[in-house]
């Protein structure tokens, strides 16, 4: 049996090296005037603590927080009884999107809060009298949901913080989403033995590579034996020549191929793979093998 090993290969955080980013998150100063027993009011500053980034393909859990501080000392300590809120800018709903694609999470109540939902949050006592008190306060807000696949690249998010009747202020929030692939192994297996049978009258093999991608890909192909089918015995010094076509364009396999593929949106893609053997008849008896190696890189 003349044989053919594919084996598909997956690396996509090297190409996210040339995307990733560090996002300052928003800052804001945010002067506030409490009313009431806190007439003077008192300033804070908010800023995204963390969930900068998020990678389709790990399980890590990703939480966004925000961090308010007073950035003046003595607040008067009237100003505990303050309401401290975060509304999104909107106005009917927090939302975190990239053009049309956006993120999907849930909102989370911590025990710095003592209410949330889809339309605000409001601070508990304690988190408001360490406010007061000049420290910092971290409030987790939402987690991204778990095993989602969005596009690549920067979603962005704005919340508005309101210390009493004070004019509310913005606080962006900036997530930048990796660039990731996923095989669908349901319709076609990560590692493949293609036989061409016998090759006497030559053979013909159709494969296809079915995966989906967050953004652009490189695809590398590469052939052990540069494009040629070697003898499990003889070695290469007795050798079959076969011809490769990826998706319609023909490769050269004793160099190695780079193919380009642009972002074409969050759909499955499927890639046709034709192996060809030339008829012969002058052949040493046997059986012979490649192996073909694909490696995809999200970029």
């Amino acid at each position: 049996m003349n044989g053919l090993r594919i084996g598909l290969a997956m690396r996509a955080a090297a190409a996210v090296l040339l995307v990733l980013a560090t996002l300052a998150a928003g800052t804001a100063a945010l002067a506030q005037n409490g009313g009431g027993a806190c007439s003077e009011g008192y300033r804070i500053t908010g800023r995204q603590a963390s969930g900068q980034s998020y990678d389709p393909n790990q399980a890590n859990r990703t939480v966004l927080q925000i961090t308010l501080q007073a950035a003046g000392e003595d607040v008067p300590r009237g100003c505990t009884s303050a309401a401290v809120t975060i509304t999104p800018q909107s106005g009917t709903a927090f939302v975190f999107a990239n053009g049309s694609y956006q993120l999907g999470f849930v909102q989370l109540n911590s025990a710095q809060v003592s209410q949330a939902n889809v339309t605000r949050f409001e601070l508990a006592g304690n988190a408001r009298s360490r406010l007061v008190r000049g420290e910092a306060v971290t409030i987790d807000l939402f987690e991204l949901s778990a095993g989602q696949f969005p596009a690549a690249g920067e979603y962005r998010g704005t919340v508005l913080v309101q210390v009493g009747n004070g004019l509310p202020q913005a606080v962006l929030f900036t997530i930048t989403v990796r660039p990731a692939i996923k095989f669908l192994a349901e319709q076609g297996a990560m590692s493949r033995d293609l036989s061409f049978g016998e090759v006497t009258a030559g053979s013909v093999i159709r494969t296809a590579v079915f995966y989906q991608s967050n953004a652009a890909v490189n695809i590398t192909i590469q052939s052990q034996n540069r494009g040629q089918l070697v003898h499990t015995v003889q070695g290469a010094r007795t050798a079959i020549a076969y011809r490769l076509t990826y998706d319609g364009a023909p490769v050269n396999l004793a160099a190695g191929a780079q193919i380009n593929r642009p972002f074409r949106g969050l759909i499955a893609q499927r890639e046709e793979m034709v192996l060809e053997v030339a008829p012969g008849t002058n052949r040493f008896a046997g059986d012979y093998r490649d192996v073909l190696t694909l490696l995809y890189t999200a970029y």
